[in-house]
């Protein structure tokens, strides 16, 4: 697990490792999340509340838009709660490299 930043590239399906916001009191609690790179393919954003055993879906609002990216995207997520972990999951990869990069 991860604090500050994790960055690597999917070149095929699976999680990135963890990357945990930082959770101090005063600690910001917003940290970037950037995708890009020439690709088909789609990672979605999730969050553990249990240090990893169960992974949850994120979304992108209120409506519970699912935070799945199939394009490249630079966005800046907050986390609320302290202790909460996060990862990207490439679900999907048919061409292409997708790099990432989680930071605060």
């Amino acid at each position: 697990m991860a604090t500050g930043k994790v960055m690597g590239a999917f070149t095929a399906t699976g999680p990135s490792e963890r990357f945990a916001p930082d959770s101090r009191p005063g600690a910001p609690r917003r940290f970037n999340l950037s995708l890009w790179g020439t690709f088909s393919g789609s990672v979605r954003v999730e969050r553990s509340f249990d240090a990893g055993a169960t992974w949850l879906e994120c979304s992108r609002d209120g409506a519970g838009t699912p935070a799945a990216y199939a394009a490249p995207i630079s966005a800046v997520m907050e986390e609320p709660e302290a202790g909460v972990l996060y990862r990207l999951n490439c679900t999907a990869l048919s061409s292409g490299t997708v790099n990432y990069r989680l930071s605060q």
